[in-house]
């Protein structure tokens, strides 16, 4: 418990520094490919996100999921994959390889799916190389390219939003 404040605090730092100097990004072409990262702390399901997404028009094998987990429980099974603070060192290097991976796939987009105060989620949002980043409305707007305002409780509006503004900026 003690080394995972120690962890947050030293990523809270690299965070704030990295997010200072980082350039905006440019948005070209169409969204073909989706990388979710999703705090599995939260109660909601991410297949009912999964499932949305493909509604929309997403073809499922496109969909890509991270999910943090504070504490990974043994007894239960992931479909996606998983990462916690014991696979993040104190340098802020995610020793995961599938958790590597997943951020280093470019994805044209990346729905952050959490809040912006889970600094492991904003670290690992800011290291993706997702090409347009959208998320929830927070107080710190440089991660994302596109924030929706709503709860996360309530992830049919976000991705219903979210669609609605993809074609108005013909991006499928």
């Amino acid at each position: 418990m003690f080394l995972n404040i120690i962890k947050n605090f030293l990523l809270k730092n690299k965070v704030s520094k990295l997010l200072s100097n980082s350039p905006a990004n440019q948005t070209e072409g169409l969204i073909k490919s989706v990388g979710v990262i999703f705090d599995g702390n939260l109660t909601l399901d991410i297949e009912n996100v999964i499932h949305q997404l493909i509604k929309h028009g997403i073809e499922e094998n496109q969909i890509k999921v991270l999910i943090f987990k504070n504490k990974i429980n043994k007894n239960e099974v992931y479909n996606h994959e998983v990462f916690t603070y014991k696979e993040i060192n104190l340098s802020g290097e995610i020793t995961n390889p599938k958790a590597e991976l997943f951020l280093k796939t470019k994805f044209d987009l990346l729905i952050n799916y959490h809040e912006f105060d889970k600094i492991p989620l904003v670290y690992s949002s800011y290291l993706s190389n997702a090409i347009f980043k959208v998320g929830f409305t927070s107080k710190d707007k440089i991660v994302n390219q596109f924030m929706i305002n709503t709860s996360l409780e309530n992830y049919q509006l976000f991705l219903d939003e979210l669609f609605k503004y993809l074609k108005i900026l013909n991006k499928i």
